[in-house]
């Protein structure tokens, strides 16, 4: 087998998907919005909302540091779920 076509058709494959999003993000900037206002709607409202209450709270650590990598892999889950549909 040869993995330095492998590695090659797979960059070229991701780099046509970027290409095809930075595309469709040029030409609808809603897009751009509605990806970056979930995650900060997540960490800010509802982070800075449920770090308030005692019976969520760790110990030495704020309820945002808790949640930031739940929010990440939420966000990138969901549009791995849009590429897919797409």
């Amino acid at each position: 087998m040869n993995y330095t076509n492998d590695i090659y058709n797979f960059a070229y494959s991701s780099l046509s998907i970027v290409e095809m999003e930075i595309r469709k993000i040029r030409h609808d900037s809603t897009e751009l919005w509605t990806r970056g206002v979930q995650p900060a709607l997540w960490l800010l409202l509802f982070g800075e909302v449920f770090n308030r209450v005692r019976d969520l709270s760790i110990p030495g650590y704020d309820y945002i540091q808790f949640l930031t990598p739940g929010v990440l892999a939420q966000s990138g889950l969901f549009c791995s779920l849009q590429y897919s549909m797409g």
